[in-house]
């Protein structure tokens, strides 16, 4: 399950809108807002890589993110 306060932090910490992000991976900000009110739900692994280039991520933050338990 995505961890979706730890995904809206590290957002947050890139000054990058939930628009910007759903743009960015190619999904319209309504389908990424109503993602993020399901708990990430049907996050498809391309989005998710996405994501985490945009954020810069590494593995493990990736992990910490889209891979909570």
């Amino acid at each position: 399950m995505v961890n979706i306060e730890r995904l809206k932090t590290a957002l947050q910490s890139k000054n990058i809108t939930i628009d910007q992000a759903a743009k960015s991976i190619g999904v319209n900000p309504t389908t990424m807002y109503r993602r993020f009110n399901r708990n990430g739900e049907k996050f498809t692994v391309a989005e998710v890589e996405k994501l985490a280039e945009l954020l810069d991520m590494d593995a493990k933050a990736m992990q910490n993110i889209f891979f909570d338990e």
